[in-house]
């Protein structure tokens, strides 16, 4: 087993179980469609997409900047920049939103999303100077502290404050109001994570008064509208969505992308390790071993992201209905989006672009996606609904990821993707076969429990699936290290009982 690998898995099982942590999220979400129902729903879902639309102005490219700048120096002037940024631009975003919210409501012929536009508002300000101060720990190597900020307290955070707003009858603004809370919570354990890693007092200095780092600021800028359109690129299927479909469409097609932005959010688990080797191997001139790092890396993500796929491909009825009434009628979308987000999930190679000094491309990119993905949504969500928009949304993921992937190869030499992901597919395959035999076979002999039924399905399809990707997919190394997190898994459960 080479120590390049062991490194990489590390960091990845950390991420991995800050993932399986996270759980927690969906439960958030599922109490809110039962709580407020899928039109209720649907007014939430639809006013975080429109401010997160705007909360990468927040951001303003400076997470990317910050990875580069703390994994080349460790230097806290970048991480001061980059607050001072967010804060800034944070605090411009809250007040446009906050006071367009009456006329955004009125061109959507929807009043009530006037409250829950106006409380989320706050929301990217936490978020992302969060999301700066975890970022600037992950470009040191030290992963557990996303995993601690993101994974743990967040969701339970979150789950916490809107259980008693919706207990209490607030209704979709005071759900909006407690997830506003709940990141403010999330930041502050942040900043004190934080501190266990680069000094605290140097940091708020830069914030307050220490001079521009301009390195991060040069990072930053051209990223800001290819994250602009980044946005545009993830929310603009469900604006089109909001002007032909109902509220009730709504409300299932954001469970439906609920569901499939976990595959994305898998790559969260493999992203900062990847993203924090860019910058170095590259000043060192190692495309080779970055590149072999990369498809690695690729490889076990695959290896969680096509079982992930094939359960929603599979079995979108049963997992909508866990939503409630009238959300199955996004089962065909749910499986249209989980070919999209396989597609986004695996370019890992795409962060070269930025990281590499490349970002105008990754801007370029961007900008077509928006392009064939609004052309996409003209043709097909008027006359397709739900299905349209997740045909849109998942046509320009395809085309964004395939071009970065071929844009970094030719640009920095690195070549982030291997055949060796075609056999993981196939083996998702025959395991969601051999599920979805058995789904059929008991529905044979009557509906029955729903929930046993999926179950055991499920489980025969894991089962199918981890003897075939152990036989087929997994090379020398990759079984080594499983072995080795099997034994220890062994000696923590026998610790534990």
């Amino acid at each position: 087993m080479s120590r390049e690998a062991e490194r990489d898995a590390r960091g990845a099982a950390v991420n991995v179980l800050g993932l399986l942590a996270g759980a927690a999220l969906p439960a958030f979400h599922v109490q809110l469609a039962r709580f407020l129902g899928a039109a209720g729903y649907g007014l939430y879902t639809w006013s975080a997409t429109f401010v997160d639309l705007f909360s990468v102005i927040t951001l303003f490219g400076c997470d990317q900047a910050v990875m580069r700048q703390v994994s080349l120096s460790h230097d806290v002037r970048a991480v001061g920049t980059a607050l001072r940024v967010v804060l800034v631009s944070g605090a411009l975003v809250f007040l446009f939103v906050f006071f367009a919210a009456p006329y955004v409501a009125e061109a959507a012929h929807k009043p009530g999303l006037v409250g829950p536009l106006r409380c989320l508002a706050l929301v990217p300000i936490a978020y992302h100077a969060s999301t700066i101060l975890l970022v600037a720990t992950q470009a040191l190597g030290v992963m557990k502290w996303a995993f601690w900020a993101r994974s743990i307290a967040q969701p339970l955070v979150l789950l916490g404050t809107t259980s008693l707003a919706l207990r209490a009858g607030y209704g979709p603004s005071g759900a909006a109001a407690a997830v506003a809370i709940g990141m403010g919570a999330t930041a502050i354990v942040s900043l004190v994570l934080y501190a266990r890693e680069l000094p605290l007092g140097e940091t708020l200095r830069a914030i307050v008064s220490g001079p521009l780092d301009r390195q991060t600021l040069r990072v930053a800028l051209p990223l800001v509208l290819a994250s602009l359109a980044w946005a545009l690129v993830a929310r603009v299927d469900a604006f089109f969505l909001a002007r032909w479909g109902t509220e009730s469409e709504l409300g299932a097609y954001a469970a439906c992308v609920l569901y499939a932005a976990s595959i994305t959010q898998m790559r969260g688990a493999f992203e900062p390790t990847t993203s924090a080797l860019v910058a170095p191997a590259l000043s060192k001139g190692d495309t080779a071993g970055l590149g072999a790092a990369i498809r690695r890396q690729t490889r076990w993500l695959a290896l969680v992201a096509f079982p992930l796929a094939a359960v929603f491909i599979g079995f979108g009825d049963p997992l909508l209905a866990v939503f409630g009434h009238g959300f199955s009628q996004g089962t065909m979308a749910l499986a249209v989006l989980a070919i999209g987000h396989v597609a986004n999930a695996l370019a890992l190679s795409s962060f070269v672009l930025p990281l590499s000094g490349n970002g105008r491309f990754t801007t370029l990119v961007a900008v077509a996606t928006l392009v064939v993905q609004s052309a996409l949504g003209f043709a097909l969500v008027p006359k397709l609904g739900l299905l349209g928009a997740a045909l849109a949304l998942s046509g320009g993921l395809v085309f964004a990821q395939a071009t970065q992937i071929v844009l970094v190869a030719r640009l920095t030499k690195v070549r982030g993707i291997s055949p060796d992901v075609i056999l993981v597919a196939a083996c998702a395959a025959v395991g969601l076969g051999a599920g979805r035999a058995l789904y059929f076979t008991f529905g044979a002999f009557g509906p029955g429990p729903l929930v046993l039924r999926f179950a055991t399905s499920i489980a025969a399809a894991a089962i199918v699936y981890a003897i075939a990707a152990w036989v087929f997919a997994l090379e020398r190394d990759d079984r080594a290290l499983a072995t080795s997190a099997l034994r220890r898994a062994h000696v923590f459960w026998r610790i534990l009982w």
